[in-house]
């Protein structure tokens, strides 16, 4: 079916600490995505259990990125090795956990990371098959007229912080960093 980005997502933060490379290190610019659940294809929605969350959906999407110039391009030509992602560790009872290492997306597809020494399994909680077609149909609408774009309407706040569940301080919001 087709959706909507309609806002900056809940753990929208552009302030995120980056690479030299311009890639955030951590939770960075994410959106509100609205759909009508009627017209989704129930092959790409999933309801799940996380431990120590609840119960969830989990819902494969495709946003058509348009590439409008070069710049653009160079932007959307980022591979595995150069995204990362914080080490942290779950066991830990509170919200803000330490980042014990940085990994990147290449070493996590691989199935394995070393942890002090040790090796440790690792598994996407999106598929990467059910990626591709999502990608191929997507291609598919554009290319016969059925999905278009549309002018965005303002644009995603670029200075705010992230507001932890926690959130507030005695000065008022506090910043959410890792530590």
């Amino acid at each position: 079916g087709v959706g909507y980005v309609a806002w900056e997502g809940t753990q929208h933060f552009p302030l995120q600490k980056r690479l030299p490379n311009g890639l955030p290190i951590g939770p960075a610019a994410t959106v509100a995505l609205i759909g009508d659940a009627k017209q989704m294809n129930a092959r790409w929605v999933r309801g799940c259990h996380l431990q120590n969350y609840g119960t969830a959906l989990m819902i494969g999407i495709g946003l058509a990125l348009p590439v409008l110039n070069e710049t653009v391009a160079q932007h959307l030509a980022v591979q595995d090795q150069d995204v990362v992602a914080p080490v942290l560790d779950f066991a830990i009872p509170r919200r803000v956990r330490p980042v014990f290492d940085m990994v990147n997306y290449q070493q996590l597809k691989s199935g394995k990371i070393q942890i002090n020494g040790q090796s440790v399994r690792t598994a996407p909680l999106s598929s990467f098959f059910l990626a591709a077609e999502i990608a191929v149909e997507l291609k598919q609408q554009i290319r016969q007229g059925q999905f278009l774009l549309t002018q965005p309407v303002a644009p995603l706040p670029k200075d705010q912080f992230l507001l932890s569940q926690e959130g507030r301080t005695p000065q008022g919001i506090a910043p959410w960093t890792y530590s």
